[in-house]
């Protein structure tokens, strides 16, 4: 995956408009899980809602500057906030839990279908009965730019951040291969340059509910956005239980 010895700059460029989604969900079962925490970027927001929260990553780099976030945070939220560092294709917790997210596209981070599945079915496992896994998903595109195309500028530090992307698709495998490369300038001249590769895999819909279905999940929603959206372009938010025992 990218972002390890650039998990610094994950938070400039990692925002999307998914922490009310999350939040609200969290809020409403009061313990979460969230798989792929990176930076605790949205775990946080749920602790300073209240909310009870496991972080699970295998980064080290990422979890170092989710510990320092965290550290910042005052002690009733840094106090519900447990970290982690284990494979989100197996992982143990000490107990069910009623609620389970993965923001970010994270389950791409799972590249084969047997990383897929081994993922899906650790978190079935270990969700309470009725339990609510929630997650968004971006499809795959029918084709990516090989080129090196800028994509973001942002202040950091005194610093400007210039970030590239260019991506190299295996749609016979369902990979993607990702380069990123993250240049820091000073008063307009070039001090550090750092290169990240990032393979994940292309998860297709289709695939995608044939494995929750297949591993015993019921499929509660599917959106095309954080605000409901019946139409599902190019991401796909999705809800979906464990089936309460009888």
């Amino acid at each position: 995956m990218g972002y390890e010895a650039s998990a610094r700059y994950y938070d400039l460029f990692g925002e999307k408009p998914d922490i009310a989604y999350y939040t609200a969900l969290g809020k409403k079962y009061g313990t979460a899980v969230e798989l792929g925490v990176g930076t605790a970027r949205v775990a946080l927001e749920l602790a300073r809602s209240g909310v009870q929260v496991w972080g699970i990553d295998t980064s080290e780099n990422m979890l170092k500057e989710a510990r320092s976030k965290i550290a910042h945070a005052p002690q009733a939220v840094r106090e519900r906030i447990t970290l982690l560092r284990a494979d989100m294709t197996d992982f143990h917790l000490p107990h069910p839990v009623p609620f389970m997210y993965i923001p970010s596209s994270g389950l791409s981070h799972c590249i084969t279908p047997a990383d897929q599945s081994a993922c899906v079915s650790c978190i079935y496992d270990q969700l309470e009965p009725g339990g609510l896994l929630a997650f968004d998903l971006i499809l795959p595109a029918q084709s990516y730019s090989s080129a090196l195309t800028q994509a973001g500028i942002k202040k950091y530090q005194g610093k400007t951040i210039v970030r590239w992307i260019a991506n190299q698709a295996d749609f016979s495998q369902k990979i993607l291969y990702t380069t990123l490369i993250f240049q820091e300038y000073t008063d307009n001249v070039l001090t550090r340059q750092i290169m990240e590769h990032s393979t994940v895999g292309l998860i297709y819909e289709e695939d995608l509910l044939s494995l929750l279905e297949k591993t015993g999940f019921r499929i509660e929603s599917l959106s095309g956005d954080f605000d409901g959206s019946p139409v599902v372009r190019d991401v796909l938010i999705v809800k979906t239980r464990k089936p309460k025992s009888f």
